[in-house]
């Protein structure tokens, strides 16, 4: 059996209402950096492995607790957000200014639709995270901590608990869930693994991890 922590990152520039140019380099807020100087603190169990995706919001989140643990693993893994807008498109703007092309994105509801240059379809999305889920059953370690998104931990958990289903109500669910699902920053979603199983252990993310809005 393996104990898997699926971790938000911490406030972001984006999520702050700066705005962004590379989804990438998307950096902590001061406000975030404090938010996960406190996760490290209440995250008291030292993990055998930290998976992080490429996007670095995800690893300066990481940073405080691997200060505290210098000698756990760390991996980078395809678990970057979900960029369904362009980012050429989307060069120096703001959440607000972006607003109403992810509204008519979501309203289309179309899952193989690509929205331009350096965008991803929400199938090839979904066909990413859970290809690394398939390769987190593989892992010997016994508690794992995944530092992600929040699109990509609302998709984790739609597999969890409707299994893989590539048909067209697929986008359509994941749409509707969105707004039941509110992933705070640093929100922890807990799963475990064993006999060919995942197992939700907190339905809802953790409200006593999620340190921030």
């Amino acid at each position: 059996m393996k104990n898997v922590w699926f971790i938000r990152h911490a406030e972001s520039e984006a999520n702050a209402g700066l705005p962004t140019d590379d989804p990438g380099l998307i950096a902590l807020t001061p406000k975030g950096h404090e938010q996960a100087e406190i996760l490290a603190d209440i995250i008291n169990a030292v993990p055998d492995l930290v998976i992080c995706s490429s996007y670095i919001r995800t690893q300066q989140t990481a940073r405080p607790l691997l200060e505290k643990h210098p000698q756990v693993q760390t991996l980078v893994w395809p678990i970057h957000e979900f960029d369904f807008l362009s980012p050429k498109a989307c060069i120096n703007t703001t959440v607000d200014q972006r607003r109403p092309w992810v509204k008519n994105y979501w309203d289309a509801c179309q899952p193989d639709s690509v929205h331009g240059e350096g965008a991803e379809s929400f199938n090839s999305f979904r066909s990413r995270v859970i290809s690394c889920i398939k390769r987190l059953e593989q892992r010997d370690e016994a508690f794992i901590l995944v530092f992600a998104h929040g699109h990509v931990m609302r998709v984790i958990w739609q597999y969890f608990t409707t299994g893989q289903h590539d048909d067209p109500a697929a986008m359509t669910v994941f749409r509707d869930q969105m707004t039941l699902l509110p992933v705070h920053n640093t929100a922890v979603f807990k799963a475990s693994y064993g006999q060919g199983t995942w197992n939700v252990l907190d339905p809802v993310f953790d409200p006593e991890l999620s340190v921030g809005e």
